[in-house]
């Protein structure tokens, strides 16, 4: 049996092999999903037995200039997978975003409620979800929001990089979501694959909402990041943090500024710890 998973150099990637040892993982090296016509015929070499799509285009202002690469990556790539798992009968879990709504909400979303993206990556990804969706019901998507860990490149290690140089950062605070351990959302997409009933049932296909702890602003996360960094002993020094609206910060995607997820309650089920960005941060932080 193997499972494949796409993405293997990513945050979620790097965390998946240390769970799935036995697993295949291709980098871009591996299959450029730019290139769609040549996601069939290399499955079809592989035969994997399950996919996870860890892969993405998630450069959010860039894509707002090479929105084609964007919906290749995001949205045509992923309907192909999808295809695939279809005709072979085998799972399938897909990795989505809070950027599919649109920020005016004033609490959580959940699975079901209406989506509205701002910008090309927020519509690539709901691209994705509603054609893996039309093709592949007994597919997983799973949502999550504000990734970060040890490895490549996250809002962590920036404020981490900023903060050992800087003495006064000015940090958007009017922008809600919930930051996400890569570690914990691993564990979240590995538990679908593992769980089934004594029947031998798995999870029903249908979109999950993996994240969890209270909802802040980047501001207020930047503020627990460099209270835990200094307590920790990863910065000896921390800066002074200015707090702005995000008209104080223009970008060319339009973020949404309320994107919180309502946790799905099957991961408060399946997983032997709860989802938490605050125990997700000391982890990442006594690592490093």
């Amino acid at each position: 049996m193997t499972t494949l998973v796409l993405g293997a150099d990513g945050q979620l990637g790097r965390h998946l092999r240390t769970m799935l040892p036995t697993a295949s993982f291709w980098t871009r090296n591996d299959l450029d999903l730019s290139r769609t016509d040549e996601i069939g015929p290399a499955l079809t070499r592989l035969r994997p037995t399950a996919i996870i799509n860890a892969a993405a285009y998630t450069a959010v202002d860039r894509a707002e200039s090479e929105s084609d690469l964007a919906w290749r990556i995001n949205a045509d790539a992923p309907i192909e997978l999808a295809r695939f798992a279809r005709d072979a009968g085998i799972p399938l879990a897909h990795i989505s975003t809070d950027y599919v709504f649109d920020g005016e909400a004033t609490f959580p979303y959940t699975e079901s409620t209406p989506v509205r993206p701002l910008s090309v990556y927020g519509r690539s990804k709901l691209g994705a979800e509603l054609g893996i969706a039309a093709l592949c019901p007994h597919a997983w998507i799973v949502r999550t929001s504000w990734v970060f860990s040890e490895h490549g490149s996250n809002f962590v290690k920036t404020m981490l990089r900023l903060g050992s140089t800087n003495e006064n950062l000015r940090i958007v605070d009017d922008q809600y979501g919930t930051p996400t351990y890569a570690g914990h959302l691993a564990m979240a997409v590995v538990s679908l694959f593992q769980a089934a009933d004594t029947a031998g049932n798995r999870v029903p296909g249908g979109t999950y909402h993996a994240t969890g702890g209270p909802a802040i602003t980047w501001k207020q996360f930047a503020d627990v990041i460099f209270d835990k960094a200094r307590n920790l002993n990863v910065l000896t020094r921390t800066p002074m943090i200015q707090a702005i609206e995000t008209s104080g910060y223009p970008t060319p995607a339009r973020r949404p500024k309320y994107s919180v997820l309502q946790p799905s309650q099957y991961f408060d089920q399946a997983l032997p710890e709860p989802i938490d960005w605050r125990s997700g941060l000391v982890r990442m932080l006594q690592t490093l």
